[in-house]
């Protein structure tokens, strides 16, 4: 068993949501990350080094397995932006609701609506370990956003094989297809095969 693993985020929706996706894993206690470790600087060129920069200065606080997700929406007329900068598109300060208008505003003329999420986790089990896996979803960006469950650009994003958006589905329904959940279900694999062998 992992006895502790402590997730690397400050969002309250993030956590809720990789809390339920390694929920009945071989992780006995899921642990939120520490409000002393201030702000963690993500400055990597990749979804996969924010993840890692975020999990090892989680670990280096702790000393405790850390595990970080990095994630973003990339949408391929706007050459894949917003991407790594999908939280802080078009400033720190706009609220998704800005952010999704803006998005759409700069879509408006453009042919092509297809889009995917994309999420890298990364988990730092010690000084010298981590494992990183990733998943995507494909699907498109809808012109009016719906749908009042989820978070980000949830309301705008419809993933290929619904006629609803991520907004639209209830918690335990996008976890089942999510780009999240996809690669916190191999991120669950791997450790089940780690400390699955550990007596």
């Amino acid at each position: 068993m992992l006895d502790k693993l402590v997730i690397a985020t400050s969002n309250k929706h993030k956590l809720e949501e990789m809390e339920d996706i390694l929920k009945g894993s071989v992780i006995k206690e899921i642990l939120p990350m520490p409000s002393g470790i201030g702000e963690i600087i993500e400055d990597g060129k990749t979804f996969i080094e924010n993840s890692l920069i975020k999990a090892r200065a989680v670990y280096n606080h702790t000393k405790l397995p850390s595990l970080a997700d990095d994630s973003g929406l990339c949408v391929n007329a706007l050459n894949g932006h917003p991407g790594i900068y999908s939280a802080r598109y078009g400033g720190e300060n706009l609220s998704y609701e800005e952010k999704m208008k803006m998005l759409l505003d700069e879509l408006k003329y453009k042919e092509d609506k297809s889009a995917y999420f994309i999420s890298a986790a990364v988990c730092v089990l010690d000084d010298n370990y981590y494992i990183a896996v990733e998943g995507k979803v494909n699907g498109k960006i809808i012109e009016n956003p719906r749908g009042y469950d989820g978070f980000g650009y949830d309301p705008i994003f419809q993933p290929d094989g619904y006629d609803i958006t991520y907004a639209e589905m209830k918690l335990e329904e996008k976890n089942s297809i999510s780009h999240r959940s996809l690669a916190m279900k191999k991120m669950k694999e791997i450790l089940s095969n780690i400390y699955g062998q550990i007596k």
